[in-house]
């Protein structure tokens, strides 16, 4: 089978060779590369004659009608929008009940005109006949996200889209980070675990886990060592997952998990889990070291600052005791001002 650049080398040496063009436009097509001025170019030179395009492409060349019009719209070319449309409208329009194709199309024209409005009712009628029509549910989604319904709106469109198309990783990673925009964190937990499912060494799926579990304890002043063991957890797994790799994100969330737990949760505290906490903020010191190793002086500096603020050994970081009791009686000073204020 001939390649892109193999077929795009022989239309560009005969511009004008129908059976070429067709050739790559079905490339294209089968293999959904996103070449947008190639085919409206060429599907503009194809379908210039009409009759002849009909004869040479026989019922090919609605496909191409199709294709070219959705190109169209991306290099924003409005004459080649509006023949494409024409054509197909007197050749696909009037039937009942629509051609789902069709009205998919008037949908994409209504998007790129603004006019929201019509291009969801367009994908209703296309879900009425359809609910499962996994095209028109994604294209409901960019509408309301585009027409700035706002997020509790884009969130219920995605979750519809999810609930129908269950293993489309693409809509439940969008679902996740719309509820991780809103700190439901929680939501967004559950989503990325849903698409571990799909793929359970995805490293990028793990690090994301670890992030949400840090920001969810980092927001809450309840249950937090739990929430923060989790993020180390999938930290230390994206870490597994990638070997030798650099993967400085998930090491520097690894480090920063660690030092929590020591430095924020037990302070001076002992905890079983101690040796083992450090031994991985350790690892994730040394991965770092590593990663920063060959850069610009200037990213090797803050990775060191970095590290002298959170790499183990954690005795080092922890308040003395003398700093402690005066911080607590700060507070205890700052309650007592306080509750006489409220008392007044």
């Amino acid at each position: 089978m001939a390649s892109y650049a193999d077929l795009h080398a022989a239309v560009q040496a005969d511009p004008r060779s129908l059976p070429k063009i067709a050739a790559l436009l079905k490339l294209i097509r089968t293999q959904k590369l996103r070449q947008s001025q190639v085919v409206a170019t060429h599907g503009k030179t194809a379908l210039q004659d009409p009759r002849r395009a009909a004869r040479v492409l026989g019922d090919d060349v609605w496909a191409v009608y199709e294709q070219t019009l959705v190109a169209a719209l991306d290099v924003d070319d409005a004459p080649l929008r509006d023949a494409c449309q024409s054509a197909l409208l007197k050749r696909f329009g009037g039937a009942n009940p629509p051609s789902q194709r069709l009205e998919r199309l008037e949908g994409l024209v209504a998007e790129a005109a603004g006019d929201w409005e019509a291009a969801l009712q367009r994908y209703k009628g296309v879900l009425a006949q359809n609910p499962a029509n996994s095209t028109a549910l994604k294209r409901e989604v960019c509408v309301v996200e585009a027409k700035g319904a706002g997020r509790e709106a884009v969130i219920a469109a995605l979750t519809k889209l999810t609930a129908t198309c269950q293993s489309d990783r693409g809509a439940w990673q969008a679902l996740a980070e719309a509820h991780a925009a809103a700190y439901r964190f929680s939501d967004a937990i559950f989503c990325y675990e849903e698409l571990t499912l799909f793929d359970p060494t995805a490293q990028h799926y793990m690090r994301r886990l670890g992030e949400l579990y840090y920001s969810w304890a980092a927001s809450t002043t309840a249950k937090r060592e739990p929430l923060y063991r989790k993020a180390r957890v999938y930290f230390a797994k994206s870490l597994e997952l990638l070997g030798p790799k650099h993967n400085p994100r998930a090491a520097t969330g690894l480090l920063l998990t660690c030092s929590a737990i020591k430095l924020d949760v037990r302070g001076r505290k002992s905890d079983p889990d101690d040796e083992l906490n450090a031994a991985l903020g350790s690892l994730a010191a040394s991965k770092l070291k590593a990663a920063y190793a060959n850069v610009d002086p200037f990213l090797r500096e803050c990775n060191e600052k970095l590290l002298a603020a959170h790499a183990p050994p954690y005795a080092r970081l922890l308040p003395k005791k003398n700093e402690e009791t005066v911080s607590a009686t700060t507070v205890a000073v700052e309650k007592l001002v306080v509750d006489d204020i409220a008392q007044e």
